[in-house]
């Protein structure tokens, strides 16, 4: 038994649980998950195999006599401090029950849900510490973003022709998740369309666009990387999330923008090259450059007539005569979230030193309403007698303020800026493979920064994961690159070689 449990032998085992959770992870709402804190909508597969990969690593570390930490950890530890405190003085505001719904029970619940997302965030950053760490998880990444995209495609034919009977779809989507196939849109392995367009923002465009812009594929076959960067596009369009989308043109732009000039400029050499000469030749690489052209305006044409088949995506361009911002949002079935957003944050205005409690603001959001937002389908099935349903604030940042006030709100958004500060040290560090680490990560923390204005949970895997994975290599590789390394002798990553001392010579 002993010989089982040698150190070797528990390293294959971490990293072949690490393997696992990468690839599960796009299962968002397992249907065979334990519900002994009530019944969620994030169940993500990926927690099977990361609830032993945690003690395991424990272990490993208790050997080695050292507990690797995160740069930040301390800001971290300050926002739940504070998180600790605010749930603690929630008590003393006494809220109401909401139907089955306690103050302790929703604080319960919101904790565990943070302490889970930490789970995966500790799990990749001890995971990523290293070049070959990275590049051991990227080939997990890459393997669950081709299964992602194939049975994503497959989704797509099924909804959209008849070569593929839906109903066999549906079968197969209800083996593993908790939700079949919606009418029109498709959401791959995740719950619903938009949590599929996270997925690909969030953790899996982010290494492939970054493996283009710092040329740095990670297979032989350079042209899997545009392969699968288009593909990702194209699986974007078929879910219809207008928020997914968006946020996809915003992140490839900014960091395409910041990060990719030598990349542009050598493209703008490359188109401009044929047009530089004296005499216009009708050549092959004119050719190629007008062909180029023409396909990338034909499809943003057929993109724009899909998407325009849908009233889902067509109300957007409706706009009545004379009509009010709230109006218009109501109208493209936006309303309801901004009226989540003004409710949470008249519970801040009530406590804004303390907020409600961690998880507690859903049991006040419903006397918050604004008037305008009882016409709206979704709230007045909310406030139906019959209905059981616990509202959310549906915005992390708001959450953030009802829940934990000013001060928890700014601890962490002071935590979620620390990881610029990594990106930027990765970027100066002059070393090609942190630079790659670097526009991935930007590109992450960009999408995390969008998606958390509509989206509120702690039990995020994706977010956790991108994050940790970048704390990785800021709180390891950047060591070796540091110019005050030599004077700091606990950065070290193997023990020096004691000097012999100098004899003096006998007088």
């Amino acid at each position: 038994m002993p010989a089982l449990l040698t150190t070797p032998r528990l390293e294959r085992a971490a990293r072949l649980l690490w393997g696992l959770v990468l690839l599960t992870l796009p299962v968002t709402s397992f249907r065979y998950m334990p519900d002994f804190m009530g019944r969620t909508l994030i169940q993500p597969l990926a927690f099977y195999p990361l609830a032993p990969l945690i003690p395991l690593l424990l272990v490993l570390f208790w050997r080695q006599r050292r507990l690797p930490l995160p740069g930040n950890i301390s800001l971290l530890l300050a926002f739940l401090l504070f998180a600790l405190i605010a749930s603690l003085a929630g008590i003393l505001y006494a809220p109401i029950p909401l139907r089955v719904a306690t103050y302790d029970d929703r604080v319960l619940r919101a904790w565990f849900s943070l302490l889970v997302g930490l789970a995966f965030f500790f799990a990749a950053f001890w995971m990523n510490r290293s070049e070959r760490d990275i590049k051991a998880s990227l080939k997990w990444i890459y393997a669950g973003l081709a299964l992602t995209i194939l049975w994503s495609l497959v989704q797509a034919l099924a909804l959209n022709t008849s070569l593929i009977p839906r109903s066999l779809i549906n079968q197969i989507q209800t083996l593993f998740s908790a939700r079949p196939l919606l009418p029109r849109r498709i959401s791959g392995f995740a719950y619903e369309p938009s949590w599929l367009a996270d997925q690909f923002i969030i953790f899996f465009l982010p290494w492939v666009f970054a493996a283009l812009l710092a040329r740095r594929p990670l297979l032989r076959q350079k042209w899997v990387e545009p392969l699968l960067v288009l593909f990702s596009l194209g699986v974007l369009v078929f879910t219809y999330s207008r928020s997914g989308l968006l946020s996809a043109l915003l992140c490839i732009a900014l960091v395409f923008i910041l990060t990719g000039r030598d990349l542009m400029r050598r493209a703008w050499t490359w188109l401009l090259q044929p047009f530089r000469r004296r005499k216009l030749a009708l050549t092959s690489g004119l050719l190629l450059r007008f062909g180029l052209f023409a396909v990338l305006v034909a499809g943003l044409l057929a993109t724009a007539g899909f998407l325009a088949r849908y009233d889902y995506f067509a109300r957007l361009w409706d706009v009545g005569e004379g009509e009010s911002a709230v109006d218009y949002l109501v109208d493209i079935s936006a309303g309801q979230r901004l009226a989540y957003m003004q409710a949470g944050f008249a519970v801040y205005e009530g406590a804004p030193l303390t907020g409600a409690g961690l998880g507690a603001a859903s049991l006040s959001l419903f006397p918050n309403y604004p008037d305008w937002a009882f016409v709206i389908p979704e709230v007045a099935r909310q406030l139906s007698p019959d209905s059981n349903l616990i509202p959310n604030v549906k915005s992390l940042y708001v959450r953030l303020l009802a829940e934990t006030g000013l001060p928890g709100f700014w601890f962490f958004v002071v935590f979620f800026l620390s990881f610029l500060a990594f990106i930027r040290r990765m970027v100066i560090s002059g070393d090609a493979f942190l630079r790659f680490v670097a526009v991935a990560g930007l590109f992450a923390w960009l999408g995390i920064a969008i998606r958390n204005l509509t989206q509120d949970s702690f039990t995020f895997p994706i977010m956790w994961i991108a994050l940790g994975m970048l704390a990785g290599p800021a709180s390891g590789l950047l060591k070796n690159h540091s110019p005050w390394r030599k004077f700091n002798e606990t950065d070290t990553l193997a023990p020096r070689r004691a000097r012999p001392a100098r004899r003096r010579p006998r007088l």
